[in-house]
């Protein structure tokens, strides 16, 4: 039986590779538990790691997992410590589960102070209870960590489990022709601000007469963007979802990526940028701000004002030595946002927890 059980909602294609590092550090002593197989928002097609897995039956409504058969899998299972990535009623019972057979509890969030602003009193009131009865914490960034420390919880207990992608497979591929001005990857829903993407491509174009500009994803708002790109006369390619393995053929096209979100605890979207070379423009409502994309270095973190996004992506790319610059530095600074680090935060951590 597994000592160590992780349990979260669905496989992701950025995880898998740190479930089958930390599997192999633990002398296979791991199984990742899944609540479901796929949830409403994904499109992700990928092969599953070699590490062991469980997925349980299906009681999930949209994206809250109400899985109680999870209290029968821990009572086979037995682990010693259980890794949950939430606070949805099936990550709760396997918390009461641990309580009540002495297993010790390592929550993993990406979450940040701002991403969890709007929380209410019962939402927080159960974080205290839980964090209170946590052996260790992970958390996938800068801002997780400074989560974690506003519930007062010290530094040497808090880990840090990177987001990351394969980014030698997005390095591979170099393209000396920039064809598109600005790109945009994600779904096209009103969380991901893809109108104002649109704006902030008209008013480049109307400064510098033009703007053509590449759009990767879809969703409900992409018959509205089209219609303001036809709109307002911007050249564009809108080829729709596109397939993990895929991807790296897309952005080395792109001189820069516009990331903009009303609230994203990550955004994994930059790290593909960032690999393939792309400095890439956001706002402080993306939790990469300051710790993937720094602000002036790599790219730039930005009020949600279509001008001042304008006015600096007109100066940068107007710019050919600041542009490599940022480029360079874009492209060596999510280096270390990989794998190996992903899958060392959590090893550390249940080392942490079995002391």
């Amino acid at each position: 039986m597994p000592a160590v059980v992780h349990l979260t909602n669905a496989p992701s294609p950025y995880r898998e590779k740190i479930h089958d590092l930390v599997f192999e550090s633990l002398n296979s002593d791991y199984l990742v538990i899944y609540c479901v197989k796929l949830e409403p928002n994904r499109e992700w097609k990928f092969q599953y790691g070699s590490y062991e897995k469980v997925f349980l039956a299906d009681k999930s409504e949209g994206y809250i997992h109400n899985n109680f058969s999870i209290y029968k899998v821990l009572n086979k299972l037995k682990p010693q410590i259980i890794i949950t990535t939430g606070f949805n009623p099936t990550m709760l019972y396997s918390f009461i589960w641990a309580k009540l057979h002495s297993a010790k509890f390592i929550p993993f969030t990406d979450g940040t102070l701002r991403s969890e602003k709007s929380l209410s009193f019962i939402h927080r009131l159960v974080r205290k209870i839980v964090y209170s009865n946590s052996k260790a914490f992970i958390g996938a960034s800068k801002g997780s960590v400074q989560l974690y420390e506003s519930y007062k919880i010290t530094k040497e207990k808090i880990f840090k489990s990177c987001l990351a992608i394969d980014n030698s497979l997005f390095g591979k591929v170099k393209s000396t022709e920039k064809e598109y001005t600005l790109m945009f990857s994600g779904r096209l829903i009103e969380g991901k601000m893809p109108l104002f993407f649109v704006e902030v491509a008209r008013k480049v174009k109307e400064r510098i007469g033009h703007c053509k500009v590449l759009i990767l994803g879809s969703g409900n708002m992409a018959a509205e963007m089209e219609t303001l790109l036809k709109q307002y006369n911007i050249a564009y390619d809108m080829p729709g979802f596109i397939d993990q393995k895929q991807l790296p053929d897309y952005y080395p096209r792109a001189k820069l990526f516009l990331f903009p979100s009303r609230n994203d605890a990550w955004g994994i979207v930059a790290n593909e940028a960032m690999a393939s070379g792309v400095p890439v423009i956001t706002c402080q409502n993306a939790g990469v701000q300051n710790d993937l994309v720094i602000d002036s270095v790599n790219g730039y973190v930005l009020p949600c004002d279509e001008d001042i996004w304008a006015d600096k992506i007109i100066s940068l790319l107007a710019n050919d030595k600041l542009y490599a610059q940022f480029s360079g530095n874009a492209y060596a600074h999510v280096q270390q946002y990989n794998f190996e680090s992903g899958a060392a935060g959590i090893v550390d951590a249940v080392k942490f927890a079995q002391n």
